[in-house]
């Protein structure tokens, strides 16, 4: 009974475990270095944020996206033990914990209050805002997510938030409660205002306004500490990784009947066009001969026309005209002369 009572709790705890990652409400959370311009985008199961803060005269920019529906399950719940919203907060941001971590991976030369700054920055970026102007309500604590979507809260939320970002990096903290009033403690090698509780030194860190460092307590705040509730430190792992996969040997697919379709009928088919023959081209030396020909008649035609002409005219020169002149002048014995010189 002992054993099957063993393997149920150890059975419940990793189901704990998993719904403490799968009820993670950020994705896409990314860290960038200066100022960017790209947001992203709203869906009707998402919406997303873009926060630009400065730390050490640098810019930097969170780009996040928030489930919508996890942040409507918020709605409704119970909101008077301030531990308990800060330990649903450090589950429900987990994904902003772990970006957090990588930017200081990025930033090795970091020290522990450089750290610890850093985050306290970029909440002290949130505009400050009243709970009966946003709410409605005279004190309206706000879960670390829906301070996000809202992008602020009072003192309440802010701490609220911070707390459970640093606890999910494994500080040891405190909630520091003064009149009228919340921040929170933060226990290492610090310098500044602290006080120390059950043997454990916390200093002092401001949630509201900007430039607040560990150690730096504002002049608006009194030193008459009311109550501190010591958080116990949770420091968030990396996201789960699948267990080991396997890889399915594939299978060959059967072959699926083909549905006939109704396809149009297809056009007739036209004869090719036989090709042109080409035409014979006459022979050079064909050619040669008949231009050769051609030229010999012509050469004789002119030579017998050049001969002919000078024979034609000499024949009527010497013999015809001859002819005419004996036809035309006869002699006449009895003509006698009328000229006195004649004899």
């Amino acid at each position: 009974m002992s054993i099957r009572l063993l393997i149920v709790l150890i059975y419940s705890g990793l189901l704990i475990n998993a719904d403490a990652f799968a009820k993670d409400a950020l994705s896409a959370v990314q860290i960038v270095d200066g100022i960017t311009q790209r947001r992203p985008p709203n869906t009707r199961q998402a919406v997303g944020r873009r926060y630009v803060w400065n730390f050490r005269g640098r810019h930097y920019t969170i780009l996040m996206t928030i489930d919508l529906e996890r942040y409507n399950s918020y709605s409704g719940k119970e909101r008077y033990d301030i531990p308990k919203l800060v330990e649903e907060g450090r589950t429900t941001i987990g994904n902003l914990t772990r970006e957090f971590q990588r930017t200081f991976k990025r930033n090795r030369g970091w020290t522990r209050q450089d750290r610890v700054d850093f985050v306290l920055s970029f909440v002290q970026s949130l505009p400050y805002t009243l709970d009966d102007v946003t709410t409605g309500y005279d004190e309206f604590r706000r879960y670390a997510i829906e301070t996000l979507i809202e992008g602020g809260g009072d003192c309440e939320d802010t701490t609220i938030l911070v707390a459970a970002i640093l606890r999910g990096l494994g500080e040891k903290t405190a909630l520091i409660f003064t009149p009228g009033h919340i921040a929170l403690g933060v226990s290492g090698d610090f310098k500044g205002a602290s006080l120390t509780y059950n043997n454990t030194k916390y200093y002092y860190c401001e949630t509201t306004g900007t430039g607040w460092t560990v150690g730096t307590l504002p002049a608006s705040v009194g030193k008459t500490v009311e109550a501190i509730i010591p958080l116990t430190p949770s420091k968030i792992g990396p996201a789960p990784q699948p267990d080991k996969t396997t890889t399915p040997t594939p299978v060959q697919p059967k072959p699926t009947p083909k549905v006939p379709e109704l396809t149009p009928e297809p056009p007739p088919i036209q004869p090719e066009p036989e090709p042109e023959k080409p035409k014979p081209r006459p022979d050079k030396t064909e050619s040669s001969e008949t231009n050769s020909a051609a030229g010999m008649v012509i050469a004789t035609l002119f030579i017998l026309i050049g001969l002919g002409i000078p024979i034609a005219f000499l024949v009527y020169r010497f013999i015809i005209s001859d002819s005419d002149d004996d036809d035309d002048t006869e002699y006449d014995d009895t003509h006698e002369s009328t000229n006195p010189l004649d004899w």
